[in-house]
C-alpha cells in the first residue's frame, strides 16, 4: 500500500535541466512544497550541445554556472556548400556560443534545485491517476502525493497524456530526427584556439543541417532532418553525406575508415510551441513537453527560457481563487517573447543560401540567427 503525503504545491516532472530549474524557481524564496521527479524511460542521452551565453543571464542562480561548467568557446560559424569551392565564414572576436555536455548540464541544474530545498525524486514508476478542482492524485514510486499545480517537462505514457489533454504526439511537420556520433583522440581534426563550428544547412539539397561541435573532451559529429525526409535518406546515410563533405573540404581526414555503428537518434519538435497549447489541466508545459526547442535545433537556453516563465505563472497562480484560468498568461508571456526566437531563419532560408556565400553581411546575419536567436531581416 503507497504511503500518503501531506499536500504538495508543486510537482515538477522530467530529466531535462530545464525541468529542474522550473522546480529550483518555484521554490526560490517561497514557503512552497515542491518536488521533482524524473520520468521513468524518459532519459534522453547524453550529446554535446550548443549553449547560447545569454542562457547565463536568464537568472542570477544560472550566472555561476558559467565558471563550474566544462564548455568549449566558439567563435562563429563556417557554412560548406555542395561545392567544396564554395564556403563562407564569419569569426568573432569574442565568444559567441558555448558547446557543454547535456549530461553535465544537467547534472549541474539538478544542484540548483538541491540548493533551493526542492525534494527529489528518481522513481521506478510513476503514475497520475485523476484530476479534479484540488489538484492531481499522483503516485511517484510507493507514495501518492497531491499537488495543486503540475509542470511537466518530459513526455508521460499516452494514457497519462490525455488525462491531461495532451495530444498523442506531435505533427510530423515539426518532428525533426537529431543523429549524432561522438568522436575522440585522434579521430578529432584542429579546430584551433579559437574555433568556429564546420556546418551544412543544405546537404543532399533538402535543407536538412550538419554540425561537427568542438566539445570539453572530443567532439560530435551531427546532423538534423525533418522526419517527412526519412523515407529518401536515412540518417545514418546522411551522417555519412555530411562526413564526405567535411573530407572534401579538408576539415577530416580523408585516409581511413569513420566508423557511425555508434550513431544515435533523438526526436526533436523543433518550435513545436509555436503549434502547441502549452497549457494542460492543471499544467504547464515546459521544455521538451512544450517543444520549446529553436528551429536551429538549439536546446539548453530556450526550454529553460519557457521554465523562467512557467515557475513565474505557476507562483502567481497558486495565490488566485481559480488556479486553472490564472495559468493561462503563461502562454501569452512566451508566446510575446520567446516566440521569435523560437522561429529561426528556416522560413527564408532556400531564399537566402545562394546570399550566404557570395555575401559576407548575410554570413554574419545567419552566424547570429543561429548561434544567439537574432534576425536575419533587419
Amino acid at each position: 500500500m503507497a504511503k500518503t503525503e501531506p499536500q504538495l504545491d508543486v510537482l515538477v516532472l522530467g530529466e531535462h535541466p530545464c525541468a529542474y530549474f522550473a522546480a529550483a524557481l518555484v521554490a526560490a524564496n517561497s514557503k512552497l512544497r515542491v518536488l521533482h521527479t524524473t520520468i521513468p524511460d524518459d532519459g534522453q542521452n547524453d550529446r554535446l550541445v550548443v549553449i547560447n551565453p545569454e542562457f547565463f543571464k536568464l537568472h542570477p542562480m544560472l550566472e555561476p554556472l558559467r565558471r563550474k561548467l566544462e564548455m568549449t568557446a566558439v567563435y562563429g560559424l563556417q557554412f560548406f556548400s555542395p561545392d567544396p569551392a564554395i564556403r563562407s565564414e564569419y569569426r568573432s572576436k569574442s565568444t559567441l556560443a558555448f558547446v557543454a555536455s547535456y549530461k553535465a548540464v544537467r547534472a549541474a541544474m539538478m544542484k540548483v534545485a538541491e540548493a533551493q530545498g526542492v525534494e527529489l525524486a528518481n522513481p521506478k514508476a510513476l503514475q497520475i491517476h485523476r484530476l479534479d478542482e484540488h489538484g492531481a492524485e499522483v503516485t511517484v514510486g510507493k507514495t501518492d502525493v497531491r499537488p495543486k499545480v503540475l509542470v511537466l517537462g518530459g513526455l508521460l505514457p499516452e494514457p497519462q497524456q490525455k488525462m491531461l489533454g495532451l495530444p498523442d504526439a506531435w505533427g510530423a511537420d515539426v518532428v525533426h530526427r537529431y543523429t549524432f556520433v561522438k568522436l575522440s583522440g585522434a579521430k578529432c581534426p584542429d579546430l584551433g584556439s579559437r574555433p568556429v563550428i564546420p556546418m551544412s544547412l543544405n546537404l543532399k539539397e533538402m535543407l536538412c543541417w550538419g554540425w561537427l561541435l568542438p566539445g570539453p573532451k572530443g567532439m560530435q559529429l551531427a546532423v538534423e532532418q525533418p522526419v517527412e525526409s526519412l523515407g529518401k535518406i536515412r540518417p545514418t546515410e546522411l551522417l555519412a553525406h555530411w562526413v564526405d563533405v567535411l573530407r572534401g573540404n579538408g576539415v577530416l581526414n580523408g585516409r581511413g575508415d569513420l566508423s557511425l555503428d555508434s550513431a544515435e537518434s533523438i526526436d526533436l519538435p523543433l518550435a513545436g510551441a509555436l503549434a502547441h497549447e502549452g497549457v494542460a489541466n492543471r499544467t504547464l508545459l515546459i521544455g521538451p513537453a512544450g517543444g520549446f526547442y529553436s528551429a536551429c535545433s538549439e536546446d539548453i537556453y530556450p526550454n529553460c527560457w519557457s521554465a523562467l516563465y512557467a515557475a513565474d505563472a505557476v507562483k502567481k497562480a497558486l495565490k488566485e481563487q481559480h488556479l486553472q484560468d490564472a495559468l493561462h498568461p503563461y502562454r501569452h508571456r512566451w508566446r510575446t517573447t520567446l516566440g521569435d526566437y523560437l522561429r529561426g531563419p528556416q522560413q527564408n532560408l532556400r531564399f537566402l543560401l545562394p546570399m550566404v556565400y557570395r555575401n559576407q553581411k548575410m554570413t554574419t546575419r545567419l552566424t547570429e540567427s543561429i548561434l544567439m536567436g537574432k534576425s536575419v531581416v533587419r
